[in-house]
């Protein structure tokens, strides 16, 4: 069965704006059962679902959708997902019908999967992005629009994978490692773009859930490390605290630096985990029709956008944490929108918003 058949057979895109078009095997696809992509700020892989009816006996699928296959898939133009098949997962019923459900990541599941590789082992004042480009025998590419402090020393813990490293590393200044379209990774915090008229309850919002939840906040974060050298209390008694002014009772919580540390990165790490409990106390999620905002951008992870919901007491900018974006014949193109105030995401509070009167949408600190 030449491999074409596989598309030809699926429902396609149910006439919904944009085409959604797989690249593989140097041929174009434009139509099948359904496909899913997934891109979230908190992940530094994108990752993507193809399922298509098929026919019995087609090998040629399994040849040209064979693990390892790079694919891109576009959005109209727009490449969304660059990557690798993961898994070819084909499928026979008793009635003779056939499926297959084709699923992989984008290129950067490289650099997360594989150990970290350096002849040293050792790197010495080099920011996390110089650090990651030398661990990069992937070919990812990892690059930052931050201005990132570098790290007096970092060792390798044998058998850690490159982007444990990282992901230490990005903790620790209050930045993502975020999963790009074209398969590499940006180190960067929510909040660089907003998104053209917003989510609006009654008019583009077609459902929506919201929690506000404090549960997660502290009145105190203490950051407590020590150096691996030197002697007395910067070396051994290192401490950063950042408070919550808005936490109303006293609620703190100590966290151990596993690596080296200075009271001024301790303080500043502490000053990260209480916005990031601030912004996480609301989340919303929202599903909108179409993959677009309305000044025609595909919605963007850790990109800002108004929530104006009455019902789910929101009314503020709130940061993109994860999209997903669908495409069938039943519900035509949709995203699937994870929101939390922009503060989870290394972003500021939303200026004059509101989120219910139960909660602030202006926490303020005292360091």
């Amino acid at each position: 069965m030449d491999i074409s058949t596989l598309f030809a057979l699926g429902y396609g895109s149910g006439g919904q704006s944009p085409t959604v078009t797989v690249e593989a095997g140097g041929r174009l696809w434009t139509a099948w059962r359904r496909v899913t992509v997934r891109a979230a700020f908190t992940e530094a892989a994108r990752s993507f679902q193809i399922e298509a009816a098929a026919e019995p006996g087609g090998s040629a699928t399994a040849w040209t959708f064979k693990a390892g296959t790079e694919v891109a898939i576009y959005f109209d133009e727009e490449l969304v997902c660059r990557g690798y098949v993961d898994r070819y997962q084909p499928r026979i019923s008793e009635h003779n019908t056939a499926e297959v459900t084709i699923s992989g990541r984008s290129k950067s599941q490289d650099f997360i999967d594989s150990s970290a590789v350096h002849d040293t082992g050792q790197f010495k004042n080099k920011t996390p992005q110089e650090i990651a480009a030398e661990l990069d025998k992937f070919g990812v590419g990892v690059s930052t629009d931050e201005q990132l402090d570098k790290v007096p020393v970092y060792r390798i813990t044998p058998g850690e994978t490159a982007f444990r490293c990282l992901e230490k590393l990005c903790r620790e200044q209050g930045v993502f490692p975020v999963g790009e379209a074209d398969g590499s990774i940006l180190i960067t915090k929510a909040g660089k773009f907003t998104h053209a008229g917003g989510i609006i309850e009654g008019d583009n919002m077609k459902a929506g859930d919201a929690d506000h939840n404090a549960s997660g906040r502290h009145s105190d974060v203490i950051v407590r490390g020590q150096r691996p050298y030197g002697h007395g209390e910067d070396a051994l008694q290192i401490e950063g605290m950042a408070r919550d002014a808005e936490v109303g009772r006293y609620r703190p919580v100590i966290v151990i630096h596993d690596g080296d540390t200075d009271k001024k990165r301790a303080k500043k790490r502490a000053a990260t985990r209480r916005d990031r409990e601030a912004g996480n106390a609301l989340k919303a999620n929202a599903t909108v029709q179409g993959f677009k905002d309305k000044g025609g951008k595909v919605w963007k992870p850790g990109a800002l956008v108004f929530l104006g919901s009455p019902f789910l007491d929101v009314q503020q900018n709130m940061a993109i944490e994860t999209a997903v974006y669908s495409q069938d014949r039943k519900d035509g193109s949709l995203s699937v929108l994870s929101l939390v105030d922009p503060r989870a995401l290394g972003g500021k509070a939303s200026k004059g918003g509101s989120a219910g009167a139960a909660w602030s949408s202006d926490a303020g600190s005292e360091d």
